[in-house]
Order: C-alpha cells, then sequence, then structure tokens
C-alpha cells in the first residue's frame, strides 16, 4: 500500500538527514545517531502543545489556539532519523505543520552552512519530483525565529489529485538542526498559512 501525500511529507526531514550523510565523507557535517525509545522503533513527542503555545526539547513557539495535536503515522527512528517530533494543525484534511528536530555530530559553522544549504536543495527537489510536483521557490536564506535558516516552497498532487502547497524551514543552531514543515491543500482555506507564519516567527530554542 502506498503511503498518503500526508506521511511522505513526514518524511522530508529522514530524507534531510540522509543527504547529509553524503558529507560525512568530507567530514564537514555529521549525524549522530538516535537509538529508539524504550516504547518502540517511533519517533518521540518533540514536547506538549497546549492552547496555543509549545514548550519541549529546549524550543518553544506559538501558534493559532485552536489547533490540536494530530496523530501523523508512525515513522522508523533510523540511526539518520529525527530525534523528536510534533505534528499540528486544524484537523482539516490533510492541513498540518510538522516540526522535527535533529541532532548532529559536528555543529553547523558558516563553512559548513552552505553544503546544509545544498543538501536542502536536493532534498526538496527529489521530493517534489517523487510527488509529481514542482519547487515553487528555491531554497533561500532565511530565519527560523532568531535563528539563521533555509526556507524552500513545493507543490505537489495530493488525494483525489489536490494540489498541495509546502513550505519547509531549516533552521540550525550549534549541533541541532530544526525543520518546520506547512502543508495545505489549495482547495483549503489559508489558515494554515498565518500558522505557520506565527510558529516561524515565534520560535525560541532555549
Amino acid at each position: 500500500m502506498g503511503r498518503t501525500p500526508g506521511v511522505r511529507l513526514l518524511l522530508v526531514g529522514f530524507a534531510l538527514l540522509l543527504g547529509l550523510g553524503v558529507a560525512v565523507a568530507t567530514g564537514a557535517v555529521r549525524v549522530g545517531k538516535v537509538a529508539p525509545p524504550p516504547s518502540g522503533p517511533v519517533i518521540p513527542p518533540l514536547g506538549v502543545a497546549k492552547n496555543g503555545a509549545f514548550t519541549g526539547s529546549g524550543v518553544t513557539f506559538r501558534y493559532p489556539a485552536g489547533w490540536r495535536t494530530l496523530t501523523g503515522a508512525p515513522v522508523p527512528v533510523g540511526e539518520l532519523g529525527p530525534m523528536r517530533r510534533i505534528v499540528i494543525g486544524s484537523g482539516a484534511g490533510s492541513d498540518r505543520v510538522v516540526v522535527q528536530a535533529f541532532r548532529l555530530q559536528t555543529p553547523i559553522s558558516d563553512a559548513t552552512s552552505s553544503a546544509l544549504m545544498g543538501v536542502v536543495s536536493q532534498e526538496i527537489a527529489a521530493f517534489a519530483q517523487a510527488e509529481h510536483g514542482t519547487v515553487t521557490s528555491p531554497v533561500k536564506a532565511a530565519a527560523l525565529g532568531e535563528m539563521p535558516a533555509f526556507a524552500a516552497r513545493a507543490s505537489w498532487q495530493g488525494p483525489g489529485g489536490v494540489t498541495m502547497q509546502g513550505r519547509f524551514y531549516f533552521g540550525y543552531e550549534g549541533y541541532a538542526v530544526f525543520e518546520v514543515s506547512c502543508q495545505r491543500a489549495t482547495t483549503d482555506p489559508a489558515e494554515i498559512d498565518a500558522g505557520c507564519d506565527q510558529i516561524v516567527k515565534t520560535f525560541k530554542v532555549a
């Protein structure tokens, strides 16, 4: 059985870290291994989202108070997988925001950030191609809260042929990489866009 487009989007972060593995050969970026939690091979929650405020894993951000935590499909934790994840949204269709945290073995510096940007560009392009879509805004420098980040946009074919739109942010600080992926169907109200903006602007790392 094929994965739904929503589940595929949840896997973008995993693909990113697989891509970062290419840089290991040069010693530029190294990815730390992540051991599965005692409860089983699924990604543990990033933290707690309640009444429009998220906190956990040294991260805080604000989101629309009417949103709730959504159940994402269990995704096995590989040695290059995300350490923590939370999926939130209004619960309408496939509209959602996925926030994931990764831990690297070596910190991102000015010298290695260009390698990270290249990997992000490759993975977003590969994702769009696999989903019969396109990159609508190439990867460029941005900000995730006060962190430097890379951002891109893509569209792809969703359930029933509906066009999906995605915004991807990859913020980095020291050994940490944080991914915020926002997705919505073009036929749905733009509520997810406003919520995505709120999360990106208020994202803080302790």
